[in-house]
């Protein structure tokens, strides 16, 4: 299969005089290009409109002899805060060519062009299959991803909480939706646009069913993202335990010393007061070791193994 990456007119009207399927794929293509394009393979106004404003949701918009469909790969970004990102593809199809037209490097799409070009099969099915299947396993990369970074936020929730860690949560969460929002769209419309390609005029089939095979990995891919969502929101919740467990350890320290002062007061409190027998009969070392630190130091040592027994049952 022809492979294309510009708008190389004198190729495009050879493959089209010769009835040859060929795929191009415009990175940022200017709205000349576009114009041109549309012009050279009589695509629909409508949908050379479409491709000139991105940030269009998944859909599947059907033209005379061809079919528009926004479809949604992901990538990594490395950002631990947010690392994953969705790239937007505008799949023209049609029995006679498909294009792809992206604003963003797409790293599978990329590979796909020296494979494609020497991909023996002229069943046009198997080879929209391949590229929108390379689109749809992209996925699996991001969800790794993803799932790191799930595991080293939960690692140090679980050992030390900070509200930073609140604040990471929830912008993995909003990732997480955002990917989770777009491939719920396209696995609802993916039944649809098969029926639609498939019924396309002069498109081959392959000898099984390709195209569907696609629809089982956005529902894997779907299903994973759910999980995750899943465990951000029951993380979210560990959060919350992890720090009221923290706030309890703190509180039960600052019990355990409030209540040793407690003791030290009430035995420096009965010595200071100016009864005569005190002041005239405890004048010595002795008496200083005896009741002042001993007065201190016995009933601190009660209290500390009393908490030490009790600290199953109490703490």
């Amino acid at each position: 299969m022809l492979v294309l990456t510009s708008v190389d007119e004198e190729k495009i009207r050879e493959q089209r005089e010769r009835d040859e399927f060929f795929w191009l794929d415009l990175l940022s293509p200017s709205d000349a290009e576009l114009e041109r394009l549309g012009e050279l393979l009589s695509l629909h106004p409508v949908a050379i409109e479409d491709t000139r404003e991105f940030g269009q949701r998944p859909k599947m918009d059907i033209y005379e002899q061809t079919i528009l469909l926004v479809f949604y790969s992901a990538r990594a970004t490395g950002d631990p805060d947010w690392p994953a990102e969705p790239i937007e593809v505008h799949a023209y199809l049609s029995g006679s060519f498909v294009i792809t037209v992206r604003r963003e490097p797409c790293l599978v799409l990329d590979k796909l062009h020296g494979t494609l070009q020497d991909e023996p099969t002229k069943e046009e099915e198997i080879l929209v299959y391949r590229i929108l299947d390379g689109l749809t396993d992209a996925y699996y990369a991001v969800i790794d991803a993803v799932e790191r970074e799930i595991d080293a936020v939960e690692a140090v929730v679980l050992s030390r909480p900070r509200r930073a860690h609140l604040s990471r949560i929830y912008r993995l969460k909003q990732c997480v939706h955002a990917l989770l929002r777009l491939v719920s769209a396209q696995k609802e419309q993916h039944h649809d646009a098969v029926s639609e390609i498939l019924s396309l005029s002069g498109f081959s089939h392959a000898s099984r069913a390709y195209l569907r095979d696609v629809g089982d990995h956005l529902a894997q891919v779907a299903g994973e993202l759910q999980r995750q969502s899943d465990d951000l929101m029951s993380l979210t919740g560990t959060y919350f335990n992890a720090n009221s467990d923290r706030l309890t350890a703190v509180a039960t320290r600052l019990t355990i010393g409030t209540t040793l002062f407690v003791a030290w007061t009430l035995v420096t409190g009965f010595f200071g007061q100016n009864f005569g027998w005190l002041v005239d009969h405890i004048r010595s070392g002795s008496s200083f070791f005896v009741f002042g630190i001993g007065g201190l130091v016995v009933p601190t040592v009660v209290l500390l193994a009393l908490f030490y027994v009790k600290r199953e049952d109490w703490f």
